[in-house]
């Protein structure tokens, strides 16, 4: 009896952990990011640069040091379009300055994709979500930094229910000033 008893602790302890693990959170790609340039506002897509593009930028040593996106998090209501050209996204190389069109990838959590429902438009992407909730948004470098990291930048897209909430979406909110 004893015997079978830790068996069985044993078997059902074993599944618990195994279902514990189980459990992964998988960004994928879902296009590219050039920042602004001047006057020129952030563009999106899919394959907005080529590999010869980058090997010309990596040869010219430009390296990535700072990804900032502004605002950081944006509210809307369920059934609105959110576009990444409305946000102000730039790369900043070592010495502080801005690095024009710098090529960066765009990345979604593999289970919000769908909820998600990406628009790819004329040099950019939306979404326009079904579910309320909360969608992180990141945006990583094409090209190292002087150590060799990449360096990247996170948004949040709140989507509200007006149905649920009473009607309102939270305020922007803009980037906190370092």
């Amino acid at each position: 009896m004893v015997r079978l008893t830790g068996v069985a602790l044993l078997l059902v302890g074993g599944w618990a952990q195994a279902q514990i693990v189980d459990f992964q959170i998988v960004w994928v790609v879902v296009g590219d990011v050039a920042t602004s340039a001047g006057d020129r506002p952030v563009q999106a897509g899919k394959h907005l640069f080529m590999a010869n593009h980058l090997a010309d930028l990596s040869l010219k040593q430009v390296r990535i040091a700072r990804v900032d996106a502004d605002p950081t998090v944006t509210a809307i209501k369920l059934g609105e379009r959110f576009c990444l050209s409305s946000l102000r996204i730039s790369a900043a190389g070592a010495d502080g300055s801005m690095i024009k069109r710098a090529p960066l990838s765009v990345s979604v959590r593999q289970d919000h994709r769908d909820t998600l429902k990406l628009e790819y438009r004329d040099r950019d992407i939306c979404m326009r979500p079904s579910a309320a909730g909360e969608y992180p948004v990141r945006f990583a470098s094409l090209l190292p930094a002087s150590d060799g990291s990449m360096r990247g930048a996170q948004i949040f897209l709140r989507v509200a229910d007006p149905a649920v909430s009473g009607g309102e979406a939270e305020p922007t909110e803009p980037a906190p000033k370092l």
